[in-house]
């Protein structure tokens, strides 16, 4: 268990300005984006008065319903603030991933690592677990923190036009629930992000240059011959499902939310309008529906098998 943590920390360190650096400079950039709206804003107001309203005296009048609605639409916009970072997040890991078992064998360092008491299924594991668990939390902070910021910078909107921040802000968010939402998204990502993990780990295991290439090449080039087969013969090929059950899925399930079911969220959504919608749409129920069908698991299955075989790969070959 030492040896595995020091291999985590190996990982951290070697790779600490995508997985640390990365995402605090998303969530800054847009923290910085909000700031600079805000504060153009509010150098252009005038007599504390927003559209000719005064936001004292509008918090007053307020109906439950309508402080609701505020919360409800300050909840989505902090859900989705943390989309910049998730992005910054799968595109680190993607090449990440893809470098994971190629640069050691690259500038033949994997010479002095095997001359280690490690073994080959720990290095492997270490991996998988920095892709899967630390680059997630670490991103996961630098969201939490990014939502901690905007509220305040709202809050002081809010002030400096003559309104309560805890009456309109503070007392209708639900800034708990949104961050353990946001919390609950790292193991589902994990499970669903398995088939690219493996994926691209078996690429990097067995690639002897350019590991890029074959993780890209070889899912599309299969699926274009595929569509052109079902084109030409007009056998009626599930090509459309191989595009999205195996070139999606080994390519892009590293995207935080990519296990999210669009018609399922459609059907969530009817009946509501504007914020309680989106809400409606990302309640537990909805994320944790992805759980209940046979597509997360089958992939996760391959996933692993792929990284047995990357393990395998690792094991018993190397280009020294």
């Amino acid at each position: 268990m030492n040896t595995f943590t020091w291999l985590l920390k190996r990982e951290y360190w070697e790779h600490r300005g995508g997985f640390q650096w990365a995402p605090l400079i998303a969530a800054g950039a847009l923290l910085a984006v909000f700031a600079f709206a805000a504060v153009s804003g509010l150098s252009a107001a005038h007599d504390n008065v927003l559209n000719g309203v005064r936001l004292s005296d509008l918090t007053s009048t307020l109906t439950p319903e309508q402080h609701r609605q505020l919360g409800a639409g300050i909840d989505v916009g902090l859900f989705f603030s943390a989309t910049p970072v998730a992005l910054v997040l799968a595109i680190v890991t993607f090449f990440y991933l893809l470098g994971s078992l190629y640069d050691d064998r690259r500038d033949r360092s994997i010479l002095f690592w095997k001359s280690l008491p490690i073994s080959d299924l720990q290095t492997v594991l270490s991996k998988v677990v920095t892709a899967t668990v630390v680059a997630p939390i670490l991103s996961l902070v630098a969201a939490l923190a990014m939502m901690l910021g905007l509220l305040l910078i709202m809050s002081l909107i809010v002030a400096v036009y003559g309104g309560n921040p805890f009456t309109m802000i503070w007392a209708n968010a639900s800034p708990l629930t949104v961050a353990g939402k946001v919390a609950l998204l790292v193991p589902l990502n994990a499970v669903w992000a398995l088939p690219t993990i493996g994926w691209l780990m078996l690429c990097s295991a067995f690639a002897k240059r350019v590991p890029f290439l074959w993780a890209t090449l070889v899912p599309v080039a299969v699926g274009t011959a595929v569509s052109i087969f079902d084109a030409v013969t007009k056998l009626r090929l599930p090509n459309d499902w191989f595009w999205q059950h195996i070139v999606f899925r080994l390519l892009f399930s590293i995207v935080p939310g990519g296990w999210m079911d669009f018609e399922h969220l459609e059907q969530r959504m009817e009946g509501a309008k504007g914020p309680d919608a989106v809400l409606a749409a990302i309640n537990l129920d909805s994320m944790l529906a992805p759980l209940q069908g046979p597509n997360i698991w089958l992939g996760a299955a391959a996933g692993i098998g792929m990284i047995a075989l990357a393990w395998w790969l690792r094991r018993w070959r190397d280009d020294s």
